[in-house]
């Protein structure tokens, strides 16, 4: 029972925690080590920490060849390395997964489709997507429904394929003989494991164009599922309801709403190669060199595959260019990760496969750029020993908003607050974004007087904003904050400002500083936020 009060946790299956990493098991050398260690730091359950030990023994590995691997891992921001020696997925893969659930052309579309089966059945609806790479299947998305009954299927959770109304609406479409004998699980006293009744069930699945399971996967359960296909992807929508409290005529009333979610789910358009963004800025992945380590070159694929929905070329010198490798090893890398699920082919270019959608569905979606540049904003502040800021520019309300702060270990530094819209005029944080917006925002600004410092001449302030444009920083000098001096530098996401990181010291202590030196420490910063967060430039 859970610790709420009159609400049951059913959980996702038997051992289903543990076997979310299961599926990343590759045992071959090279690039096939590399998705196999990023699995399973990406589908650990609640991002818990791996030891290098543990890790290695889970992947059939030596010791040395894992640390080998999760360093250069570590090194590109894939895997982040504890106080204590052990790794979880680094911020580089989060901002990938994040990227994905949002821009990608089915899981970016679909919460809408989920949401409302989930009203119109009162019901927990959830799409599963099928890895042929694994042989599994795995929730992609799901929406709770409320009441005392929950099911505990949060997304990145594995799912049988032969019991429940989600997997087996995938293995109607795929035949009995994609489930190992191994897998065939009881997992209650309805779970059907008899490949002969199987297939029967199967069959009539197939005939009806849904599928119903009352009990097979849990006890206290009853669902429908169907089937659909979208751009390679073979998946399943379902409803699922407490069995108590659900009768066969509902399940039939539930399966016209289930089918018509599979159709809008099949029907999502599909990104054409003319709407890819074309060829990217030098600070993109489309116009880097050769050479690197060979985890740089699976970190610059993987972000093509997020960044272009539609897709990348599979041969030739444009997809050696995009990912900085000669031809042959570019083809040897993508075929790594088409054999792994990781990409899909899709006509004549390559996409994000299953493998990588489950990876993201397992790390879920991260809110604002402050927990993926963590450690970036601390190691400044501890490197400067001043307050550090991070400030987010929201560029449809164009509004900036104080985020992120890390306070300085000095005696006396200044403790900003989180949460608080600051002025694009007036101290050094707001004027390095607005140094990178249109003149348009500036003629727009009302030009609030917050100190007696406060330039409110529009003609003084855009000759201001030329010099920060041009040595790449801006200074605020008791703009805002009256004893307050600060030095701050725009950061960018696919070429768009999207922020500035900056550093406060109280004004008195401003004859003792380096200033040039702090300036440069913040400009360097925000190049490190703007290379973790750009998965592409101009999209």
């Amino acid at each position: 029972m859970s610790a709420t009060k009159n609400v049951m946790e059913v959980p996702g299956s038997d051992g289903a925690a543990a076997d979310r990493g299961r599926g990343g098991r590759a045992q071959g050398a090279g690039n096939d080590r590399i998705v196999a260690t990023l699995h399973e730091l990406a589908v650990r359950p609640n991002g818990a920490p791996w030891g290098v030990r543990e890790l290695a023994e889970t992947l059939g590995s030596s010791r040395s060849t894992v640390n080998r691997i999760l360093q250069h891992l570590s090194e590109q921001a894939l895997a982040s390395r504890d106080g204590n020696g052990n790794y979880t997925a680094g911020p580089r893969l989060r901002v990938l997964a994040n990227r994905l659930l949002d821009r990608h052309p089915l899981l970016g579309n679909a919460r809408s489709i989920v949401d409302t089966l989930a009203r119109s059945c009162d019901a927990t609806a959830l799409l599963a997507l099928y890895d042929p790479s694994a042989g599994q299947c795995f929730v992609a998305m799901v929406t709770m429904a409320p009441g005392p009954v929950r099911y505990n299927l949060g997304p990145g959770t594995v799912i049988p394929l032969h019991a429940g109304a989600a997997g087996r609406a995938i293995l109607a479409e795929l035949g009995v003989d994609a489930v190992d004998e191994a897998a065939l699980t009881a997992f209650t006293e309805d779970t059907v494991t008899d490949r002969a009744a199987l297939e029967q069930l199967l069959a009539g699945d197939r005939a009806a164009g849904y599928t119903v399971s009352v009990g097979q996967h849990f006890a206290l359960a009853a669902g429908v599922a169907a089937s659909f296909r979208f751009g390679g992807l073979l998946g399943a929508v379902s409803v699922t309801r407490p069995r108590y409290d659900t009768t066969d005529a509902d399940l039939l009333r539930f399966a016209p709403h289930v089918q018509d979610a599979a159709r809008r789910l099949s029907a999502l358009p599909l990104p054409s190669a003319t709407d890819s963004p074309g060829p990217l800025s030098e600070s993109g992945f489309d116009a880097v060199s050769e050479g690197g380590s060979a985890v740089g070159r699976f970190e610059r694929l993987l972000a093509a595959l997020v960044a272009d929905p539609a897709g990348v070329e599979t041969t030739g010198r444009p997809l050696a260019r995009r990912i900085g490798a000669n031809p042959a090893t570019a083809t040897k890398l993508l075929g790594a990760a088409l054999d792994t699920g990781l990409a899909l082919r899709h006509g004549e270019r390559a996409v994000g496969g299953p493998r990588l959608l489950f990876w993201a569905a397992a790390l879920g979606a991260t809110t604002g750029s402050g927990a993926v540049t963590a450690h970036i904003v601390a190691a400044l502040a501890a490197e400067t020993g001043e307050t550090i800021g991070v400030a987010e520019f929201d560029s449809r309300s164009r509004h900036a908003q104080l985020t992120t702060v890390v306070p300085g270990s000095r005696p006396l530094h200044y403790g900003l607050a989180t949460g608080v819209e600051i002025p694009l005029h007036a101290g050094a944080a707001g004027k390095a974004i607005l140094a990178e917006l249109p003149g348009e925002v500036l003629e727009g600004l009302a030009l609030t007087q917050y100190t007696e410092r406060t330039v409110t001449s529009r003609a003084d302030l855009e000759n201001e904003l030329d010099g920060v444009r041009l040595q790449g920083w801006a200074s605020g000098d008791g703009e805002r904050i009256p004893d307050a001096f600060g030095i701050a530098a725009a950061y960018f996401v696919d070429g768009t400002v999207a922020g500035s990181v900056t550093v406060t010291i109280p004004r008195y202590r401003i004859p003792e500083v380096d200033i040039d030196s702090v300036a440069e420490k913040i400009v360097d910063a925000a190049r490190e936020i703007t290379a973790l967060l750009t998965v592409s430039a101009g999209t």
